[in-house]
């Protein structure tokens, strides 16, 4: 199969793909404080927040050093979120 045909077809695959995902939405509990889960500091007091979804929640982190120490240890941070 030459390049041309194959780079058409994988084109056709993603369009047609795309409504699926778009339909696909998932329940996700919203970020419940106003800071950092990681740093305790005020979110957007260090620039544009970090917003991920993980586990079914959203969490908002106040730079992304904070995200390397929540990607670390995420069952630490989500159970304090539980409290």
């Amino acid at each position: 199969m030459n390049k041309t045909l194959s780079c058409i077809l994988l084109a056709l695959l993603f369009v047609a793909a795309a409504p699926l995902a778009a339909q696909t939405k998932v329940k996700v509990k919203r970020y419940p404080l106003e800071t950092c889960i990681v740093s305790g500091d005020k979110l957007g007091a260090m620039g544009k927040p970090v917003r991920f979804a993980t586990q079914g929640r959203e969490i908002i982190l106040c730079c992304q050093d904070c995200r390397k120490d929540f990607d670390k240890e995420p069952a630490r941070y989500l159970k304090l979120l539980e409290k």
